[in-house]
């Protein structure tokens, strides 16, 4: 079997090496992403508690105030 399609431009292993690039590229991202998410949260750490209280406080507010608006 010919390692190039017919129908396409690119051979079979440069398909392969840009499939293995991508993988590899997803991965610096999602341990960089990672990395920041948690200094963040550390950096944020002793405000956790209030701002759960806040994003309970939004979302419920929230809730109520959509619900009373789709009953009308």
């Amino acid at each position: 079997m010919s390692k190039q399609y017919e129908t396409s431009v690119y051979s079979k292993d440069q398909l392969e090496s840009a499939r293995t690039r991508g993988q590899v590229k997803g991965w610096v991202q999602g341990a960089i992403t990672t990395f920041a998410l948690l200094a963040v949260l550390k950096f944020l750490s002793w405000l956790w508690i209030p701002i759960m209280i806040l994003l309970g406080v939004l979302g419920v507010s929230g809730y109520r105030y959509f619900k009373k608006k789709s009953d009308a």
